[in-house]
C-alpha cells in the first residue's frame, strides 16, 4: 500500500518538473494540492484493509498468531499511512524545484 502512494506521488514529480521547466510556477501549488486530495482519498479507500487485516490474513491461510499480531500492527500503522499521503507529494514538489537534499 505504501508503494501505491509512492507511485502516485511520482506522477507529481513529472507534472511539477514540467511546470517548473515551463516557468508556470502557479501550477506547482495546484498540482500539489490535487495530489494531496487524491492520495488522501485513496488512503481512506484503503482504510478497511487495515481494520480487517486479521480476518483477511486468516482467510488467506496465515497462522492465527501471526494474523492477530499483524492486525494489531496494522492498526498502529494507520496514522503513518495518512502522513505519507501528505509527505510523498510534498517531497516530490520540493524535489522538482531542487529545494531538498
Amino acid at each position: 500500500m505504501l508503494y501505491m502512494q509512492l507511485g502516485m506521488a511520482s506522477a507529481l514529480e513529472t507534472l511539477c518538473g514540467q511546470a517548473f521547466g515551463a516557468k508556470k510556477y502557479d501550477m506547482l501549488g495546484v498540482y500539489l494540492q490535487r495530489s494531496w486530495i487524491v492520495l488522501f482519498l485513496c488512503s481512506i479507500l484503503l482504510l478497511p484493509m487495515y481494520f480487517f487485516a486479521t480476518p483477511i490474513l486468516k482467510y488467506f491461510g496465515q497462522p492465527d498468531d501471526i494474523a492477530e499480531l499483524s492486525g494489531t500492527v496494522a492498526l498502529w500503522v494507520i496514522p503513518i499511512h495518512f502522513a505519507f499521503a501528505f509527505f510523498f507529494p510534498l517531497n516530490r514538489f520540493l524535489q522538482c524545484q531542487l529545494k531538498n537534499m
